[in-house]
């Protein structure tokens, strides 16, 4: 099945199982899937990937699945991030929901914490307007011819 074809497919499942809004972007060569902005699923190569962790590997080691791999030079290379879906679970809406919420809650558990933006302070943001003024005359001050 093309990648185009199997995402529109997967897409197709995800809302026969009502888990919500699902968004697709592009990601690396294939597809990410969102759900109120968490990143829980990839489609890479004509496969369905479901972000995992600790608590959630077993599950897909159990029913047969491995990791995202991928060549690199002479060597295989592994992301034990993602696990492929088995593909049983794509026809049926209740098991993909359970599915599907485990991989959201992977998603949250393993998630960087987001750096906090620093505030500009009052006095920072003089400095920034007070270091412009003195470049632009200097700049000025350049550019005149000189008597």
């Amino acid at each position: 099945m093309p990648t185009d074809d199997f995402a529109a497919y997967v897409l197709d499942c995800l809302n026969a199982a009502r888990v919500g809004p699902v968004t697709r972007e592009r990601l690396f060569s294939g597809s990410g899937l969102r759900i109120d902005g968490l990143l829980f699923g990839v489609i890479l190569r004509g496969a369905l990937y479901f972000v995992v962790d600790e608590q959630t590997r077993p599950r897909f080691i159990e029913a047969g699945m491995g990791p995202f791999r991928y060549s690199r030079k002479d060597a295989q290379q592994a992301i034990e991030r993602w696990y492929e879906l088995p593909e049983d679970v794509l026809l049926d809406p209740a098991d993909l929901r359970d599915w599907v919420h485990d991989a959201l809650a992977a998603s949250r558990r393993t998630a960087k914490p987001e750096k906090p933006k620093r505030a500009k302070t009052v006095a920072v943001k003089k400095a920034a307007v007070k270091k412009a003024a003195v470049k632009k005359a200097a700049a000025v001050k350049k550019t005149r011819p000189r008597r």
